[in-house]
């Protein structure tokens, strides 16, 4: 294997965070973007979970958590003292913890907010009031600060603004207002406004066996 591979699928914020991680890191790697609703055979043979992103190494080692791929990438770049930016020795639990608080807690509401209809005796407002509360509480840890822990984004940042992403998405095809208040509408822009954000969406074509390899980032 030439290169690590990555299967991705564009809109998936886990899938993002892991992308961004790549970009910030400056690590190259084959794209292989595939349909959710029919997972190509090479896909499901590789991964355990049968979900995105997941990152095949050049010694067929497999990493199947996009916050395992971001801690892969921080380790696998050239950058100077990325580490200590993007993850500090001191602010290791709290951006764990972070982390888990969306990953298990804001997600489970934004999923059932987003997508009401898959989920039997979904409440739509239920699920956007519980999303709102961590909505407000990331705003207030925003106040004042850049990011999340300062002036400097860490992976809690990397790893928390596509779900926010999602949900303001949600909200205005829901044509809802005032979902946002200043501080976390000013960071999530922050990201969306971003030089490597075209290179992060970037639209890959479909991967299949027969397929030439696509590179991400894209040149």
């Amino acid at each position: 294997m030439k290169n690590d591979i990555l299967y991705s699928f564009r809109r998936c914020p886990y899938a993002i965070r892991a992308r961004w991680a790549l970009l910030i890191c400056e690590i190259k790697v084959e794209i292989r973007e595939i349909d959710l609703k029919n997972k190509p055979l090479d896909f499901l043979n590789n991964s355990k979970t049968k979900t995105v992103p997941i990152l095949i190494k050049k010694n067929s080692e497999v990493i199947e958590e996009s916050l395992e791929i971001i801690l892969w990438a921080l380790s696998e770049s050239k950058k100077e003292n990325i580490k200590l930016i993007y993850f500090p020795e001191n602010k290791k639990e709290d951006i764990f913890e972070i982390i888990k608080e969306n990953d298990n807690e804001f997600k489970y509401h934004l999923d059932r907010f987003k997508y009401a209809t898959r989920y039997q005796d979904s409440n739509e407002e239920f699920h956007f009031r519980k999303a709102i509360i961590f909505i407000n509480k990331w705003n207030e840890l925003l106040a004042g600060n850049k990011y999340f822990f300062g002036d400097n984004p860490t992976i809690a940042d990397w790893s928390i603004w596509p779900f926010v992403r999602q949900f303001k998405i949600a909200c205005e095809s829901q044509k809802r207002t005032n979902y946002l208040k200043p501080s976390i509408k000013n960071w999530l822009d922050s990201f969306e406004n971003n030089i490597k954000f075209k290179s992060l969406m970037y639209k890959y074509e479909l991967w299949a066996p027969n397929s030439g390899a696509n590179y991400f980032p894209f040149n």
